[in-house]
């Protein structure tokens, strides 16, 4: 499995604030990084290699993981459907759960970044999350929508 929280891009929490929802949904994961170190070797069933951001201290990579060639490979996260992977994707699965469940899961979560002002940083992710699913990968856009309030 790949985490899409893996591929959080290691800016400056100042700069990652000033950026607006639609900037937000492109440049709060280095998706660029997940398709070229990731996927694209996996989905040529060749190993991948990358360097984790570094959620312990709130900036950095990781030592770089090997993640072994194999027949499915599951991508999980908020942006793991961008239209940018769709040549690379067989099944793009959207996991709903409820407002509640979701906030439960948030407040659950180790907070390295933005850890100054959480619920001002949860309002600039919730509104990124809102123009990626209302605009660029909306509901209907998935292949699969199952209900994870497990």
């Amino acid at each position: 499995m790949i985490h899409g929280d893996d591929f959080y891009r290691d800016m400056d929490d100042t700069d990652r604030r000033k950026l607006s929802a639609i900037q937000g949904v492109d440049r709060y994961f280095d998706w660029q990084r997940l398709r070229n170190e990731a996927l694209l070797p996996l989905t040529c069933r060749k190993s991948a290699r990358f360097g984790c951001f570094n959620w312990a201290v709130g900036h950095g990579l990781t030592p770089p993981v090997i993640v072994d060639a194999r027949e499915i490979v599951i991508v999980e996260g908020v942006y793991s459907a961008r239209p940018e992977f769709d040549d690379l994707l067989d099944l793009r699965v959207l996991v709903e759960v409820s407002d509640q469940l979701r906030e439960q899961r948030r407040q659950a979560r180790p907070r390295t970044v933005s850890r100054d002002d959480p619920q001002g940083w949860d309002a600039l992710w919730d509104a990124a999350e809102s123009v990626y699913f209302d605009t660029i990968r909306p509901r209907s856009a998935f292949d699969l929508i199952v209900t994870g309030d497990t």
